[in-house]
């Protein structure tokens, strides 16, 4: 319908106009899209603005700069999706939108390139980890050898792919291409900024106990501090520290305080993003370890059975995060207080 009212608009409008109802077009979609995605419950009014989006990419022809506008415009929306849990419009937007524009900006432009990775992040949320890798390995590779590896779209691309790397059982690389992120990240942001935040924050589960204490000099413990300063005590990125640094608590074996941070941060997630959102349940998991461990095992498989019925519902028996749930669930049913990390 959308696709049909742009077309009949445009079909009325002088050829030299074209050009001014496709920037209309573009900075209306532009102020229904936040400005700055956050993460946040399900929006279902964000997916009624994919097909303006799509046939806005569509109609505008060789119009090459409303092709950019749109573009950047659209690959924000599926920001937006993505952020409030919903993987799969943000992947099949970003990578029907990158085809679209593709045609008028060519595979290598910039925005191309990030709407890709967008889709790349969605497929690693989807469990679709082999897919996810090969397509962030090809887009950070262009982006590096196009734009520099200190580029942000660069560093954005490195940050999802150690995400699906760690998920693939790899974590020497994961971890290798997390430190470049952040050094990265720390020359062209800033330290304070929150994607340099966020990926430092991501260092809290990727190191080993051993190694958690003394790296940055020892000052990554105390990270969920900085961002409290930095960013305010209920910034998404300030959260998503406590929730690092309580799995970091846990493989120390300082149990009472990371079973203390853990259900400060479970019950924060709850309130704000409701009990299905993917971080509250991954929250809450932690939580059944962590309940486990300091002798409360019945409470900790009531926890557990509730995170894979919920994440059976949203993702499906067969997901990844569903069968590392259910594994960790019969360990705990068995009397294992102290899992294997799954």
């Amino acid at each position: 319908m959308t696709g049909v009212l742009l077309d009949s608009v445009a079909a009325a409008t002088p050829a030299d106009a074209v050009p001014v109802l496709n920037s209309t077009a573009v900075r209306l979609l532009d102020a229904a899209v936040p400005a700055t995605p956050d993460a946040g419950p399900h929006d279902p009014l964000l997916r009624l603005l994919v097909p303006h989006g799509l046939a806005l990419l569509r109609r505008v022809g060789d119009d090459v700069s409303a092709a950019a506008d749109a573009l950047a415009v659209v690959t924000r929306l599926c920001v937006a999706l993505h952020r409030t849990g919903d993987y799969l419009s943000a992947g099949e937007t970003a990578r029907t939108a990158a085809d679209l524009a593709e045609r008028r900006l060519g595979a290598e432009h910039r925005l191309v390139l990030a709407a890709r990775s967008r889709a790349g992040r969605a497929l690693f949320r989807l469990g679709r980890y082999a897919e996810a890798e090969q397509l962030l390995g090809q887009v950070r590779a262009a982006q590096e050898r196009l734009l520099g590896a200190d580029d942000p779209d660069t560093l954005d691309s490195g940050h999802g792919l150690q995400l699906v790397l760690g998920n693939l059982g790899r974590p020497e690389e994961a971890l290798a291409l997390l430190r470049a992120t952040v050094a990265g990240r720390r020359r062209t942001l800033g330290p304070f900024h929150p994607l340099t935040l966020r990926s430092r924050s991501s260092l809290l589960v990727l190191l080993s106990a051993a190694d958690v204490v003394t790296e940055d000099g020892g000052a990554l413990l105390s990270l969920p501090d900085v961002c409290v300063r930095a960013l305010g005590p209920d910034h998404t990125v300030t959260l998503g520290a406590h929730h690092n640094h309580a799995w970091a608590m846990y493989q120390l074996g300082r149990l009472d305080a990371a079973d203390q941070e853990i259900r400060l941060v479970t019950a924060a997630y709850r309130r704000r993003f409701g009990p299905d959102y993917p971080i509250a349940l991954s929250a809450q998991q932690l939580l059944a370890r962590t309940r486990a461990a300091l002798g409360h095992p019945d409470a900790a498989v009531d926890l557990m059975t509730d995170v894979v019925a919920r994440r059976e519902r949203a993702l499906g028996p067969g997901h990844p995060f569903t069968v590392a749930s259910r594994r960790l669930l019969d360990d705990l049913a068995s009397g294992n207080r102290h899992p294997p990390r799954t």
